[in-house]
């Protein structure tokens, strides 16, 4: 991609400019950089964090769209989980933006971070995709069953896998509108959610999550689990 991870930060190969400035000489940011980012994240979490990619729906035809999550290797067995949900629109497993990956590096733009404090605490980890929804089948559009939007897509990865593990704590790091998702959760599954769920930060969907809350039960149950609101800028 032209461009290589240096401590962290994005630069530029060919003259070891940051990514910022380099984007600055030329006018030439790119969905293809951006794509770019996230493949490497994926790759580190395979790679380096020995993390696994399962492909949704399960069991799906080989002729079947689908999406994908990565899971830690102690994912199924941990008794405690955290669960990491990007903003619609942003990012993939282990990104939480592409763009802020390449204006400010990995610490603030992927959960890399996160993830490494989650392991060493000894928690399973769950990166999520609810971005993956939608993909090019014979050079067309194509939903993937069960996954249109990241309410679908956690709904169906809390169903499939996170109840098939051992997990009895679970906590939820959620950007933007991944924050209605759990909410959402909230609504449809509250007695599975209030016996497992014990901390949920989200950043950037504080105002979302309260209004999208609906009744009491949940709003209280929201202020009793959140950690933290942030904006994530």
């Amino acid at each position: 991609m032209g461009y290589d991870f240096k401590d962290g930060k994005l630069v530029s190969i060919s003259n070891g400019l940051d990514a910022t400035d380099h984007r600055a000489c030329t006018g030439s940011p790119s969905e293809s950089l951006l794509k770019s980012v996230s493949d490497y994240v994926e790759t580190y979490l395979e790679e380096q964090m020995n993390f696994r990619k399962i492909l949704l729906p399960l069991n799906a035809k080989p002729s079947q769209p689908t999406s994908y999550i990565y899971v830690s290797d102690n994912a199924s067995t941990s008794k405690k989980l955290l669960l990491l949900i990007p903003a619609s629109g942003q990012g993939g497993p282990g990104v939480w933006a592409p763009s802020v990956v390449v204006d400010k590096g990995l610490d603030a733009g992927s959960q890399i971070p996160y993830i490494k404090r989650a392991l060493s605490d000894g928690y399973g980890v769950v990166c999520l995709h609810p971005n993956g929804g939608n993909v090019m089948t014979d050079g067309k559009r194509t939903s993937v069953k069960y996954h249109e939007d990241s309410k679908q897509h956690l709904r169906y990865v809390w169903d499939h896998v996170i109840m098939k593990t051992k997990a009895s704590r679970i906590a939820v790091g959620a950007n933007g509108d991944g924050g209605g998702a759990v909410v959402d959760l909230m609504s449809t599954r509250p007695k599975q959610v209030r016996r497992k769920l014990f901390a949920v930060a989200l950043s950037d969907a504080a105002d979302n999550c309260f209004t999208s809350a609906g009744n009491a039960a949940n709003k209280r149950f929201l202020n009793i689990v959140r950690v933290a609101y942030t904006n994530a800028t």
